[in-house]
């Protein structure tokens, strides 16, 4: 089977590392698989399995600020012409890969309809087309306009066979929150969340890291780590006012954070014992298992790496234009699996309660049957139970 997955590039790892994790299900199905990338994704793509080759298109650079996006090409490519010819270089590769079966990530129609040509083209014969959905999208306003208006489902209607939906029904279904039309709905599976119950427990992480079993641990990430500098500056304030519960801090920055914030993050650390600043984490489950805390952005993709650790977890939705985090990690932390603190109230120096709470009362969700859905896609992709 021939494979080509898209996703468009993002302003953090998780739609690299979402699609990382489909990739790997595929890869290790045992069966023979052939998987291109196509994206404008600069980081993080060492989280893909080794086998599989990328079509990189330039990159372009975005930021969620209260007032715009300010979408530019790391080329120094005007948006315009760059989103032509990331166009153009998609629909000559998947005319000329000719995928059996061709998985879109988030964006039925690609970055700034970039796919568009490509989806508009005659079809290879028995090309399969699924478009792949985190779960929650945004606000019910911001996605029915944009997925499920008239027009929008029926480009969705007419150019993909299946909508593969990255969360369990039991947190979340698209049907409950969206107007997704009738003819859609049949359409819909859900692979629940990516990730399969991680194996290692506390003992075994601390052992496999060199961690002392004494020492009182908290980790933290804001995933990819674009513009989280003034959130990092309040967690790190929030920290030392709670100095007595923990003995160190890893504090995992994310390889999108600018360069100026992460110089600046290194030399608070340098004047506080208790807090180590790192870059980038490839082994970061193994680190949460090993935490007796775990402070993280509630991203889709860290959430489900929550579930599946079943860590002692805070998270905090970080996005400034859209409510999707939000929404998401109400969803959880309503079940009892994690606790949550809006950014906001992070911004405003309020995450100290929770903070304490989280380390007196540590949680120990378990969520094993939502989890699993990276090891279901072989068996989609050939139409058993999709």
């Amino acid at each position: 089977m021939r494979i080509a997955m898209y996703w468009h590039n993002g302003r953090s790892l998780g739609h690299t590392a979402e699609s990382a994790k489909v990739a790997h299900g595929l890869v290790d199905s045992g069966e023979e698989m052939h998987i291109s990338g196509l994206t404008g994704a600069w980081r993080g793509l060492d989280l893909l399995p080794a086998g599989m080759d990328v079509v990189k298109l330039p990159a372009f650079t975005n930021y969620d600020n209260a007032s715009g996006w300010g979408t530019t090409g790391r080329t120094a490519m005007a948006a315009g012409p760059l989103f032509r010819l990331r166009s153009e270089l998609s629909e000559v590769f998947l005319r000329h890969y000719a995928p059996d079966v061709f998985l879109v990530n988030h964006l039925p129609r690609g970055a700034e309809d970039e796919l568009v040509p490509a989806l508009t083209a005659t079809r290879g014969a028995g090309e399969r087309r699924v478009l792949t959905l985190r779960g929650v999208l945004f606000d019910a306003e911001k996605t029915d306009r944009e997925y499920f208006s008239e027009d929008s489902a029926r480009w969705i209607d007419r150019h993909f066979d299946a909508i593969h939906v990255h969360t369990h029904p039991e947190v979340f279904r698209l049907e409950d929150h969206y107007g997704v039309p009738h003819y859609l709905r049949d359409r819909i599976h859900y692979t629940g969340y990516l990730v399969d119950e991680f194996q290692l427990g506390r003992d075994a992480a601390r052992a496999s890291l060199g961690v002392d079993d004494a020492e009182r641990l908290v980790l933290a990430s804001m995933g990819g780590g674009q513009g989280a500098m003034g959130l990092w500056t309040a967690l790190i304030d929030a920290l030392a006012e709670q100095r007595t519960g923990f003995d160190r801090v890893r504090l995992v920055t994310g390889p999108y954070l600018e360069a100026a914030d992460a110089r600046t993050l290194r030399a608070r650390a340098a004047e506080l014992p208790w807090l180590e600043v790192v870059a980038y984490e490839p082994a970061m489950m193994t680190w949460m298992a090993a935490a007796d805390l775990f402070i993280g952005a509630a991203g889709a993709n860290m959430l489900s790496e929550v579930l599946a650790v079943g860590c002692n977890s805070i998270v905090i939705p970080r996005q400034v234009r859209e409510s999707e985090q939000r929404i998401h990690a109400r969803l959880l932390a309503d079940r009892g699996l994690v606790r949550m603190c809006d950014l906001p109230d992070v911004l405003a120096g309020a995450i100290g309660p929770t903070l304490a709470e989280a380390l007196r009362e540590p949680l120990a969700p378990k969520a094993g049957h939502l989890l699993g859905g990276a090891r279901r896609y072989a068996a989609l992709l050939r139409g058993e139970g999709a």
